[in-house]
């Protein structure tokens, strides 16, 4: 397969675009305080209650990895545990899952390597009295005013941290009812870097793999693009779903080698892909293995992937704009599922956007209709002035089927003759 090269600068800004919405997320989800009931639907909830909040809020930290938090406005302070353990380059993901409880307990194993200098496991829960209890690889559970740990008791969550944690698998017991949302975080040098969904292209004798635009479109095999990076023995990915539990194990090798559990003598830094058929369900991709001591560990990336029935598709020859011009950009919508109808949505960061026709489209399966977006740049726009469009087709009877392709555009000088 043909290698993809991207600069170094690219990796550490996804990490930090990832880490401003996490941090984001966590800030909006505190009961509403006076004055900000106009900004969403979420309210004050009384000293017993964990919501409501805004459903799209929780959708967004569904779909990135986010912690949703319910926070009286007496717990603003507390924030600062869980946001200090979540922030810093070499923060990873260990385990993520959410889930409903029905009155029963539920129990989740989680490795921590002998990489992970301090590890977080962090509990958030919509009904109160749902309770969290950590216990080490021993079996003693970690209490308050243990060596090295730090416990944050909320009104609907738990946050426990331990320094230099023993390596092994941990568990957290998980009870009471309602939904929860349950994160294990650490500080670890073996990292998931990136993972994307990718497609051959570009000019003959110049081809390389690029990111698909949103979400791989079901009943198709999908290309998967996994950077790895850290001090380990061996790597096998797998698909996760949303409440931790594992799909399936998919097929990923080097680019330039061979099977990602080769064994210690091959360099596992680097690039993986690999072509599979999609689950039927969301996924998260997660890696497994042993360090470099032999002890199993385990990452999750947060990007909640899933197959969509629908395909937003921007152009190939997209230009650079010209300041005081229009320009009519097309788009793709292609139904690969039922007939369906599917509202547009058009956004871009400058306000550059003038004309979107339709607005709305009915398309039978296998169909595909175009999208007209008139830009107009205003004649003294600075050259090399940027916005970012995205373009989202969303199902209206099924709001949970939709799909998107966002593109960065730039403003180019223009030459007088």
């Amino acid at each position: 397969m043909t290698e993809i090269r991207r600069p170094s600068g690219v990796v550490q800004e996804q990490r930090a675009i990832w880490m401003a919405v996490r941090l984001c997320l966590f800030l909006t989800f505190p009961a509403a305080l006076p004055g900000a009931q106009e900004a969403n639907r979420s309210r004050r909830f009384g000293p017993d209650s964990c919501g409501p909040v805004d459903p799209a809020y929780i959708r967004i930290a569904d779909e990135t990895g986010g912690l949703p938090m319910f926070l009286q406005p007496s717990e603003a302070g507390k924030a600062t545990h869980f946001m200090r353990e979540s922030s810093g380059e070499n923060h990873v993901t260990l385990f993520w899952a959410t889930g409903r409880l029905q009155g029963a307990r539920r129990e989740f194993t989680v490795p921590v390597d002998s990489s992970v200098q301090r590890t977080t496991f962090s509990l958030s829960t919509d009904t109160k009295g749902t309770l969290m209890t950590l216990l080490r690889p021993s079996g003693e559970a970690v209490v308050p005013g243990a060596a090295g740990v730090e416990i944050t008791e909320l009104n609907c969550g738990r946050v426990v941290t331990v320094a230099t944690p023993e390596a092994g698998d941990w568990r957290a017991q998980v009870a009471g009812s309602g939904r929860f949302w349950l994160e294990a975080g650490g500080k670890s040098e073996i990292f998931l870097v990136s993972v994307e969904f990718v497609r051959l292209g570009g000019r003959p004798g110049h081809e390389g793999y690029f990111r698909i635009p949103g979400q791989p479109i079901v009943g198709q095999a999908a290309t998967l693009q996994v950077t790895f990076s850290g001090p380990a023995k061996t790597a096998r990915f797998e698909l996760v779903s949303e409440d931790g539990e594992v799909i399936q194990p998919i097929p990923l090798r080097r680019e330039g080698a061979g099977d990602a559990s080769d064994g210690p003598d091959d360099p596992l830094n680097g690039e993986y892909y690999g072509s599979f058929e999609l689950p039927a369900e969301p996924f998260r991709v997660a890696v497994t293995g042993r360090d470099e001591k032999g002890q199993a560990y385990q990452r999750y990336f947060h990007t909640l992937f899933r197959a969509e029935n629908v395909e937003v598709l921007p152009p190939l020859d997209l230009e650079d704009l010209a300041p005081g011009k229009t320009t009519t950009i097309n788009y793709s919508v292609r139904n690969v599922g039922p007939p369906a109808a599917f509202r547009i949505l058009v956004y871009d960061t400058r306000h550059f956007v003038t004309r979107v026709e339709p607005r709305e489209l009915t398309l039978d399966t296998g169909a595909s209709a175009t999208v007209e977006i008139d830009v107009v740049v205003p004649p003294d726009t600075q050259p090399g002035i940027g916005s970012d469009l995205t373009v989202t087709a969303t199902s209206i009877s099924d709001p949970t089927t939709t799909n998107g392709s966002s593109k960065h555009l730039s403003v180019f000088a223009t030459v007088n003759p």
